[in-house]
């Protein structure tokens, strides 16, 4: 659909362009000038000459904002060049009016990029001045916008830039969410710029949970991207972060070691907000260590920036910090003085809120007024145009005829691509029911070989221990029933087997998770399998440490271990070793089961948990199974929320890795 649409709309574009061509070659000429200089802003952006690229928009604004019939997307875009050159001045909150202007002209196009760009700008700005909620609405509206274009990268910027508003917000978990979906669309892209911001935004968040460790972790490998890339401004961010985690571990000359170098980069590339900020770790750092001159010294500098380029959150935390420093030598007066001057500017800020959000229904209200006079005035300049412009009228007809036979073509075009998806999901119910027909032909499989053969072997054999009861020695008899001791042990697996299958396909068997410690369990399994390991003189090692959990059902995974430890011993030689291993993290629990056996051949793996699979033909040990009890264990694996796969060659041995969530919230995948 998005096809066709795109594909009607380029060519009213192509015919209105046409028709604009013949309006007269003064305006021809104007909006070509306006392009040119346009161009020239964008080129002087490209290699980095901001100061001048800003003194061009500024004479830019002032020759065309009010042309009559320029291009709004030209004048949308110099209103945003223009909002940053604010915000690089530090004029945070003059920047939005401009932003809202751009705002308005791009809506006037149909060019989405364009509309989601002001969106996420306007986000921007409300964000640094404090405004979170218009940070949040503007954000989520370039989301839907950038989601609908899928302009993976855009996405990508605007779940992080929500997730630091939740951040804000110290609502940590779903910041976490939106900051792991983000680095699943850096990752899948494989932006290493966008990653790197994404780890130090997750980092961010582990240090407000106090999870230090992992806060450095993810920033030192941010800090790596950054220096690969030679950021040098994203290279301050990162030591700014990392040394404000020092100071409050306590590390407080490693804490200088980041945040000296951080300083002299801001200073170096005039980015205010960020000096104000690691001024205000500085001074921190100095008060921790009890260099109280130091520290007002710092705190004194952080504060005269903030308030310079109305910097409110790092004005307050000044002010709040600097009051806490006074209480702490002594001077109590002045506690009290910047204490009451961190409550005014907190009292403010929800003041300033409330009057804001009144001009907002006054200037709406005002507006709508004055669009009213103006509708009135422009029906009476339509209507002189109308009359005195007959030609242009045919020509815009005839353009108006063309338009709709190119909106008929790309609603034919539309429809074929809504069959072609249609075709698509007939495609996909035909493999399900391939699938389906599989799981058919293999349940009559084991019926027809797997389960006939056990039976008839123990019919066989009673038959002839009945028949010839009286001519059996003892050591016959014993052989004999050793025989059906193991030919009935089979035989209960395999219907063991069937159940489970069966109440799985049929939605029967439902998952009772708990968390499960994975020592006790192997060690459990360790002691059942003792007689056939101790028979093959296998040596059996389990690595697995105490405190290692998975968030999943006890019957079901136990069942996956039994299969893979049997096939395990079954199919490694004798003095051969078994290997079981386990690593936790966070979001999972990752088992490592691994063998010295005779290893499957790289085109038997993809195989291993296919139900279509003819397990005669895996493998080369003369002792198979059916091959049922992996596909049993990818499908309990999966009702788990986890994972299954293998890595093996012949005569090395085999992998087998199982991965589950490691607790009950485990929801996100980083």
């Amino acid at each position: 659909m998005k096809s066709g649409y795109s594909f009607y709309i380029s060519g009213i574009v192509f015919w209105f362009s046409f028709l604009y061509m013949t309006l007269g070659a003064n305006h021809l000429y104007s909006i070509n000038a306006a392009a040119v200089e346009m161009a020239r802003i964008d080129s002087l952006e490209l290699i980095h000459k901001y100061d001048e690229a800003c003194i061009l928009t500024s004479e830019f604004l002032e020759k065309y904002a009010t042309a009559d019939e320029l291009d709004p997307a030209l004048l949308s875009r110099a209103y945003l060049k223009k909002s940053i050159c604010l915000r690089s001045e530090g004029q945070n909150r003059e920047s939005i009016p401009l932003i809202e202007k751009a705002l308005g002209f791009a809506l006037q196009t149909t060019d989405s990029a364009l509309i989601a760009l002001s969106y996420r700008e306007l986000g921007y700005s409300n964000t640094i001045v404090g405004n979170y909620q218009q940070g949040l609405d503007a954000y989520s509206t370039a989301l839907q916008i950038d989601t609908s274009l899928n302009a993976k990268e855009n996405i990508s910027v605007s779940l992080n830039a929500i997730g630091k508003i939740y951040e804000l917000w110290r609502q940590f978990d779903k910041a976490l969410e939106f900051f792991f979906q983000s680095l699943e669309i850096a990752r899948e892209l494989n932006n290493i710029n966008l990653i790197a911001v994404r780890k130090a935004s997750i980092a961010s968040v582990y240090k407000s949970q106090h999870k230090f460790d992992l806060a450095l972790e993810y920033l030192e490998k941010s800090l790596a991207l950054e220096t690969e890339l030679n950021n040098q401004v994203r290279q301050g961010y990162r030591m700014d972060q990392i040394g404000e985690i020092y100071t409050i571990m306590g590390e407080y000359k490693k804490a200088e070691e980041m945040l000296f170098p951080a300083l002299n980069i801001f200073r170096e590339n005039k980015i205010l907000v960020s000096e104000s900020i690691v001024l205000n770790h500085l001074a921190l750092n100095y008060m921790r260590m009890n260099e109280f001159d130091k520290a007002i010294e710092y705190y004194t500098e952080s504060l005269d920036i903030a308030e310079k380029i109305g910097f409110n959150n790092m004005r307050q935390k000044n002010y709040e910090e600097l009051s806490s420093l006074m209480q702490t030598t002594g001077d109590f007066s002045k506690s009290l003085e910047y204490y009451k001057q961190f409550v005014a500017l907190k009292d403010s800020a929800y003041n300033e809120q409330a009057r804001r959000q009144m001009l907002d229904f006054q200037v709406k209200y005002e507006s709508e007024q004055k669009e009213k006079e103006l509708a009135l005035l422009n029906q009476e300049r339509l209507k002189d145009q109308l009359r005195l412009n007959q030609a242009r009228q045919q020509r815009i007809l005839m353009a108006g005829i063309l338009t709709v036979l190119l909106i008929i073509l790309g609603a034919l075009y539309s429809r074929f691509q809504i069959k072609k998806r249609a075709q698509l999901k007939l495609a996909s119910a035909n493999r399900q029911l391939s699938i389906l027909n599989q799981t058919k032909n293999k349940f009559f499989t084991i019926l027809a070989h797997d389960l006939k053969n056990p039976i008839y072997a123990f019919r066989n054999i009673s038959a002839s221990v009945h028949d010839n009861y009286a001519e059996l020695s003892s050591e016959d008899l014993h052989y004999y029933t050793g025989e059906l001791k193991n030919t009935s042990e089979k035989l209960c697996s395999l219907l063991d087997e069937l159940l489970k299958w069966a109440a799985s396909i049929t939605g029967r068997l439902k998952p009772k998770k708990e968390s499960i410690e994975l020592r006790s369990v192997f060690q459990g399994l360790a002691e059942l399998y003792n007689p056939m390991i101790d028979a093959k003189k296998i040596n059996l090692i389990t690595d697995v440490p105490e405190g290692h959990f998975v968030w999943a059902d006890r019957n079901m995974t136990n069942t996956v271990f039994r299969n893979i430890i049997s096939n395990a011993i079954k199919f490694t030689p004798e003095e051969g070793w078994i290997k079981i291993q386990s690593h936790m993290n966070s979001l999972h629990t990752e088992i490592k089961i691994s063998d010295s056996g005779i290893g499957i051949s790289p085109e038997d793996l993809p195989r291993l948990f296919d139900i279509g699979n003819d397990s005669s033909k895996i493998g080369n040990s003369n002792d198979k199974g059916m091959g049922f009890g992996l596909f049993i264990c990818k499908e309990f694996i999966d009702k788990n929320k986890g994972r299954i796969w293998a890595e093996s060659q012949p005569g090395k041995g085999s992998v087998f890795y199982i991965e589950l969530p490691s607790k009950h919230n485990s929801t996100i995948k980083p």
